[in-house]
Order: structure tokens, then C-alpha cells, then sequence
């Protein structure tokens, strides 16, 4: 089993992506501080599981202080906002300083710091198990409709799948979202390959969703990103699912870039693309994807790789994490609820609701 968080004995343990494939490097750390570097620096990334950390985050703040309770409450608003900035765009952060707070404003004022801080640990706890069942979930509901809309397709043969970036255990910490109803599909026979798109500019198709495949013994081959559209025009993908990391009132849907130009291509294509994240990921707040933050991130993630230098210092840059799919462009949204198909801004604010 890929064990890609845990919390024991006031410890966070995590998997660092960032060393993925090559070296396995398990890190154990009570600083909280060390953890919000963690999530800024992708060390753990993947939506539901940023969400996860964060709420352990929190946990580990909450353990190092040593003040008054009178105290207590200034130091907790800058715990929680030091949390919030380390990820703009992936809504499953906010969620779970959500939830801690939910527990602070209902037990704050008749609890004893211990009790709170325990109470709190159950609520970070239970995000983790949570996103685990999720993933059981939607991996069923997205098989389900793989099979129904394309039936015909399967009468005669199984099916290649394209995903993007990395959507499985090192994102969620269960069996993943999108990857998550891959893996069921293949075990229910549906799948016969896995086209990964490398994901430019640091790789987590290419290094960690090519790992996890790996490790299931799930056939899979590894694309450029500006790849998938040939291999749509010659037949080659029969379908693409891929994750998010928000998800607005009208489907609009943010992740990892390249997402779009995917979407895209499979449109030209007629080729079924679906989006697979659970209820937490969607922003009802938000009426559509010109109001989801992109994350800008540094500009030497694209003038080197790993170390080596591919462009000059001096080289202009604009390097976007995310881009955002038009929801027109989303056969349906697998969550751990149910599949929607069709009018998202009824359906999805149901399942919020």
C-alpha cells in the first residue's frame, strides 16, 4: 500500500512527491510550520489530500502552544490564516480549516483547551477517512457510467483512457479520484491501457501517476502533454477523466494545466471527458470559472528541471498551476455522491446542499 499521509503520536507523516520516482522518502515532522512548507512547496499536493494535511496542520499548531486560553483565540486566527495561504485554488484546504473552526466556535467557550484540542483532532481524523470512502465512491459511480456510455464501445474491446497529472493515492490518500475510478474500471475489466500526459512543468504525470500505475500493474504508456490530441484524431483514446481542484456553481472546473487543451481536443473528437472530485471540491460560492484564483507559481519550475538549468535566468516567464475547463466541455462530474450528467448548476448545488 502507498502510504501517502498519516498522523500518529502527534506526528505527520507524508510521502515527498517531489522525489517521486526515483526516491521514496518518508518525512515525520510536529512542526506545523514545516507542514505549511510541505503543501507550498508540493511536497504533498493533489487536492483532497492538501485537504487532509492542512487539517493535521492545524493539529500540529494546536499542539504547540503553550499560552493561556485567554490567548487562544488570536493565536488560532493566525494559525488558520498561515494555513489558508499556503494553496489558493484548491477549495479542499479551505474545507478543512472549515471544519476546524466549526469545532472551535461550538466548543470554545464551555471547553477546556485539552478537550477542544481533542475534539479537533477527531474532526481532522475523520477528513481523512472521509476522503478515503470518497474515493470508494466516485471510483464506483465513474465505472458505472464508463459502462453506460460506452457500451458499444465495450461490446467489442476495452477501453484507453487518458488522465492528467496525478489523481490517485498521492492525491487523495485513498485509491484517487480520477485514477481512483481508473483503477476500479480495470479491475472490472474496462480498461486495456493508461495514457498519461507527463504534466508540464513538474511532471506528476510523468513521475507520479506513471509510479502508482506501476505499483497496481496497470499497463499504462506515458505522452507529452501536446500529444493527446493526435492520438484522439487516430483513435487511440476512447475516453479521458482527469480531477479538480475546484469545481464552480456552473461546472466550470479548475486543474492542473493542460486540463483545458485536453477538453478541448476531445470535443474536436467527440471523445467523452469527465471530471471525477468529490462534493468538497465544488465552490457553489462561486458562480463560474472566471472567479476561481490561479495559482502563478515561480518561474524557474519551467527554466529547469530538477536542478538543470533549460532556460536563461533571464528568460520571461508566465507559469500558470491551473487552467480552468468551460463546463460545456464536461461529459459529467463524478463525485462520491453521485455522476451528474447534464445541467450542472441544478445538480450541483443539490449535492451541496
Amino acid at each position: 500500500m502507498i502510504d501517502a499521509v498519516s498522523f500518529e503520536n502527534n506526528t505527520l507523516g507524508y510521502l515527498d512527491q517531489r522525489l517521486l520516482p526515483l526516491k521514496e522518502e518518508y518525512v515525520r515532522t510536529k512542526d506545523y510550520r514545516q507542514a505549511i512548507a510541505a503543501i507550498k512547496t508540493l511536497a504533498v499536493r493533489g487536492a483532497p489530500l492538501i485537504g487532509i494535511v492542512a487539517g493535521y496542520t492545524v493539529i500540529l499548531g494546536l499542539k504547540s502552544y503553550s499560552g493561556s486560553k485567554e490567548e487562544f483565540p488570536h493565536y488560532f486566527g493566525n494559525l488558520i490564516e498561515e494555513v489558508e495561504a499556503s494553496r489558493p485554488t484548491a477549495v479542499n484546504l479551505f474545507f478543512a480549516t472549515a471544519r476546524m473552526k466549526e469545532v472551535y466556535d461550538a466548543h470554545f467557550a464551555a471547553d477546556p483547551l485539552e478537550e477542544l484540542f481533542a475534539k479537533m483532532l477527531v474532526a481532522a481524523r475523520k477528513i481523512h477517512t472521509d476522503e478515503i470512502a470518497n474515493c470508494d465512491n466516485m471510483a464506483r459511480h465513474g465505472a458505472a457510467l464508463i459502462k453506460q456510455d460506452l457500451a458499444e464501445t465495450l461490446k467489442t474491446r476495452k477501453l484507453n483512457v487518458l488522465t492528467h497529472c496525478n489523481t490517485g493515492t498521492l492525491a487523495t490518500g485513498g485509491s484517487g479520484t480520477a485514477l481512483g475510478v481508473i483503477k476500479h474500471a480495470w479491475k472490472e475489466g474496462l480498461i486495456e491501457k493508461v495514457i498519461t500526459a507527463e504534466s508540464r512543468p513538474l511532471l506528476q504525470g510523468l513521475r507520479l501517476t506513471a509510479w502508482e500505475l506501476e505499483k497496481e500493474n496497470i499497463p499504462f504508456i506515458s505522452i507529452s502533454d501536446s500529444s493527446s490530441a493526435f492520438l484522439m484524431q487516430k483513435g487511440m483514446i476512447d475516453f479521458g477523466i482527469v480531477g479538480a481542484d475546484r469545481i464552480a456553481a456552473n461546472g466550470d472546473t479548475a486543474n492542473k494545466i493542460g486540463t483545458f487543451a485536453h477538453a478541448v481536443s476531445a470535443s474536436v473528437y467527440n471523445v467523452p471527458y469527465y471530471i471525477a472530485a468529490p462534493v468538497s471540491t465544488i465552490d457553489i460560492t462561486i458562480n463560474n470559472g472566471s472567479q476561481i484564483p490561479i495559482e502563478e507559481r515561480s518561474a524557474d519550475e519551467l527554466r529547469t528541471i530538477f536542478g538543470t538549468q533549460v532556460g536563461t535566468p533571464t528568460t520571461p516567464v508566465l507559469n500558470y498551476a491551473f487552467d480552468v475547463t468551460p463546463h460545456q466541455y464536461i461529459r459529467g462530474i463524478v463525485t462520491d455522491k453521485k455522476a451528474v450528467v447534464g445541467n450542472y448548476s441544478e445538480e450541483l448545488k443539490r449535492l451541496v446542499d
